[in-house]
């Protein structure tokens, strides 16, 4: 047995009307209900309401930044990811496209990867590289896409270069 402490609430309310008899919150020691780390609860009929056979289940979920913020409070060191080496930044639906090919093919050479999201304008793109401590940026525009070449600047030196695609991962593993 674990002997992880408890107390019985019988007042406790999850906001998910599938659950079934049980619930559960977890929050830490020394805080209160506004810090829960994590909750769940039974949920037998779910599966069954959704077309499939009667099958028991219990689920939960957790909240990561909270855990995090309690692991920080308690002292605990959490572990970061190391900063990707390469931030793809794009502008346009055909860079989009493209941006997503060329990340699948530098992961699987090895070489770490964020991608831009959404619509952000180019500035808001490379703020956001920096932010992550990207050593280079990759920037592929329409006319890129045209031309068959990316936009390759160094984060550092703020020094950027048109090189043909074909010859980026040279040049980022060189």
């Amino acid at each position: 047995m674990l002997e992880l402490p408890f107390e019985i609430n019988h007042c406790l309310v999850r906001g998910l009307d599938y659950y079934t008899r049980t619930v559960f919150e977890v929050q830490p020691e020394a805080e209160g209900a506004q810090s829960t780390l994590g909750g769940g609860g039974r949920y037998d009929d779910l599966i069954e309401e959704l077309g499939g056979k009667p099958t028991p289940a219990i689920g939960f979920a957790a909240g990561i930044e909270r855990i995090i913020l309690n692991l920080k409070k308690q002292g605990i060191p959490v572990p970061t990811l190391p900063r990707p080496q390469v931030f793809i930044a794009n502008i346009g639906d055909e860079a989009r496209d493209e941006a997503i090919k060329l990340a699948a093919k530098l992961r699987k050479n090895g070489i770490g990867i964020i991608e831009a999201v959404g619509n952000k304008s180019l500035k808001a793109q490379l703020r956001q590289a920096n932010n992550l401590g990207a050593s280079y940026t990759v920037i592929i525009g329409d006319q890129e896409v045209k031309t068959g070449t990316v936009i390759l600047r160094d984060m550092t030196t703020s020094q950027q270069k048109t090189i043909p695609a074909t010859q980026l991962q040279g040049q980022l593993l060189g």
